[in-house]
């Protein structure tokens, strides 16, 4: 009896869409599947149209076991390590029809038409895990096209294609080839190699790669970028006219900030704005970390801003992290957008050191706003501010030209028990010397804020006296005012002036060349106890220079001289010897050669144009004089021979000596004697 095959193409799937080949199988069928005589291992000899085709003719019993058993060998490469080529086997494609026809989903080998035995030695393959081998190929299909989309891993698709494909008989398809390439996403064993060779085999053996296949090449290409790969597999999508998914979109533009194109990724984030795809978080934030890192601030200050006004969230360690990034790059524009859209709207907590920080870039840019901001937060939190940041807010309220404001805060700080150091009323004193400031006018703020109950620091008045001190360079009857302010002094500080105000009064009397008012604020030491220091003395000395009396000057330095610890600043030594030298006078010569003034550095003026020049006889000649150079430093020898006799003759005349010369020195020597020590004038 003669047998027809029965061909199975397209057209018997379009005039009967609800048959399948189960419905061949009987209860003793000798209908099984027969492989095609027409393939050959090499796909080019293979006609055409026998891609399309599957046959059906009969078969032995023992048919399927020889297919089974032809398929194992098959597939030995399946067996192979995880970090060898992953792909699915050549020789299965070229024995099986899987990969020829859209109907062969449903051919799938009968297991129950193989014996018991034979199943068990079939799935005792080594490597694969029980909790594996135990799952029907249902359940299998469906763990490796959902776990590999939540969790891709090579390992376990390998051992669920190894036991679908070789130990159960299944036929590989595309969806195989899909979820292999999704488990290249793994980013430990993941290659693009893997990827591309997975496409090239698909094409080889004419399996269509659909857009899910491709879309998965792109998912793998995320985590291990291809620049040339990625660009053929979008190539292949526009050239089937298929559409980029809002996935595909995404993997392509992760792929882009793997590689460090970020003017790409950022051209691409621009056209899926236009395209109002929603750019997911995950996206969003790897952009904003790279970014950063970057140091492209300004980029992440506008994406964060689109980002917020599409009124999507971004995750607080974001937050976190970019205020940190803005803080160190002192880009300010940055912090204050975090600052006012997180911190101060109370979702994102930050500790008392970042609030310093963003404190400090706020009152170096005058934004009074976020500075008063800052304070009030901490108030919140009960966190308690540091002088540093009293001056930081002090800035900020004289960036914003607010001087009382200013002063009111050092009043705040001493009511608050801390201490009003130089750097926190320097931007002051800054401000009012640059806007030239009426000295009066900063005056009456103190004695505002001490009518208001305010606790006026003494710093506040020291700012004032400073203020004073400048214009005396250029307004000597800037001296009259000081003079005034001084007698008010305890009006609003009970203690008085300290040691420092006195330093800088008595400067600004030398500086306007007011002596008689230094002499009054010297005796107003001595009568209130005040000690002086040696910049005390030096701004007396250089008083009684300025004024010819060499005979005071020496004597207030014989004092000094008596004191433990006494030092001149380098720039006092230089200047008295340059005043002394101008003058004969043997109280200037003293002056000049007492040893409290040697070792300071000599002026441009005093030395010589060169190391061991005749105008500098204290240091060695280094090379051969000329006649003319000789003269002049025996010229200079002879000098200083006659000084020091000079000095010799006039320390011989002993205690009797002083005592005349104090005697004629009259009324200066009276009052140069009050502004010692008590203990000294007794």
């Amino acid at each position: 009896m003669s047998r027809r095959m029965l061909v199975l193409d397209g057209l018997w799937y379009t005039l009967c869409p609800s048959f399948t080949p189960s419905a061949l199988q009987r209860p003793n069928s000798l209908w099984t599947r027969r492989q095609p005589s027409s393939l050959t291992p090499r796909r080019t000899k293979a006609p055409p149209r026998q891609r399309c085709q599957s046959t059906y003719a009969y078969q032995p019993d023992n048919e399927p076991r020889k297919q089974i058993k032809a398929a194992s060998k098959a597939l030995e490469d399946i067996a192979k390590p995880v970090s060898a080529s992953i792909s699915l086997s050549d020789e299965v494609l070229e024995n099986t029809q899987a990969n020829l026809a859209p109907r062969d989903r449903f051919d799938k080998i009968d297991q129950e038409s193989i014996p018991s035995r034979r199943k068990k030695e079939v799935n005792k393959w080594p490597g694969i895990p029980e909790y594996i081998a135990g799952k029907s190929n249902d359940s299998l299909e469906a763990l490796l096209q959902t776990e590999m989309g939540k969790r891709p891993n090579i390992t376990s698709a390998t051992h669920i294609l190894r036991l679908l494909i070789r130990d159960r008989g299944i036929q590989p398809s595309a969806r195989h080839y899909k979820a292999l390439i999704v488990a290249n996403s793994d980013g430990i064993h993941g290659s693009p190699n893997f990827v591309r060779n997975l496409l090239e085999e698909m094409e080889r053996y004419g399996v269509a790669a659909d857009s899910g296949t491709l879309h998965a090449a792109l998912q793998a290409l995320a985590v291990h970028p291809d620049f040339s790969l990625r660009q053929e597999v979008l190539q292949k999508l526009r050239d089937r006219w298929l559409t980029l998914s809002p996935s595909g979109w995404h993997f392509v533009v992760a792929g882009l900030l793997r590689e460090h194109k970020f003017e790409m990724a950022l051209e691409q984030i621009s056209l899926m704005l236009q395209k109002d795809i929603h750019v997911e978080s995950w996206l969003h934030s790897s952009i904003i970390y790279n970014l950063c890192d970057m140091e492209e601030l300004d980029e992440v200050l506008r994406l964060m801003e689109v980002r917020v006004h599409q009124g999507h969230d971004m995750t607080s360690a974001l937050w976190m992290h970019v205020l940190r990034t803005a803080v160190e790059a002192q880009h300010y524009q940055l912090a204050r957008f975090v600052w006012r859209r997180q911190v101060e709207l109370g979702y994102l907590r930050l500790p008392s050191a970042a609030c310093s920080d963003v404190l400090q870039l706020a009152a170096e840019n005058s934004d009074l706003e976020v500075a008063q901001s800052i304070f009030r937060y901490c108030a919140q939190r009960a966190l308690t501010p540091t002088v540093e940041d009293f001056g930081q807010l002090v800035l900020a309220y004289v960036g914003a030209d607010n001087v009382y404001a200013a002063f009111e805060t050092l009043c705040t700080i001493r009511e608050a028990g801390l201490e009003v150091d130089q750097s926190t009323t320097l931007p002051i004193l800054s401000y009012m010397i640059q806007n030239k400031t009426d000295r009066r006018e900063a005056w009456q703020m103190l004695k505002k804020l001490h009518n208001d109950k305010h606790e006026v620091p003494l710093a506040g008045i020291r700012v004032i006296a400073e203020l004073c001190e400048h214009d005396a360079h250029h307004d000597p009857t800037v001296v009259d005012d000081a003079v005034g302010f001084y007698n008010e002094i305890h009006t609003l500080y009970s203690r008085g002036a300290d040691l420092e105000v006195y330093n800088i009064l008595i400067r600004m009397c030398r500086i306007a060349g007011k002596r008689e008012a230094g002499i009054f604020l010297v005796k107003e030491m001595a009568k209130l106890n005040v000690i002086p220091d040696s910049g005390t003395f030096e701004s007396i000395i250089l008083m009684c220079l300025d004024a010819g009396n060499y005979k005071s000057a020496l004597m207030y330095l014989l004092d000094l001289s008596k004191r433990e610890g006494a030092e001149l600043s380098p720039g006092a030594k230089q200047e008295i010897r340059k005043l002394c030298a101008e003058s004969v006078n043997e109280y200037a010569l003293r002056l000049q050669y007492h040893p409290l003034l040697q070792g300071a550095e000599t002026s441009v003026s005093d030395a010589g144009p060169e190391t061991g020049s005749p105008s500098d006889p204290t240091r060695p000649l280094r090379h051969k004089l000329g006649r003319e150079e000789r003269i002049a430093y025996n010229k200079e020898r002879r000098q200083r021979k006659r000084r020091r006799l000079a000095l010799e003759r006039i320390a011989a005349e002993g205690q009797a000596s002083a005592e005349n010369s104090r005697c004629v020195a009259g009324e200066d020597d009276d009052e140069s004697s009050e502004a010692r020590h008590p203990s000294s004038q007794d």
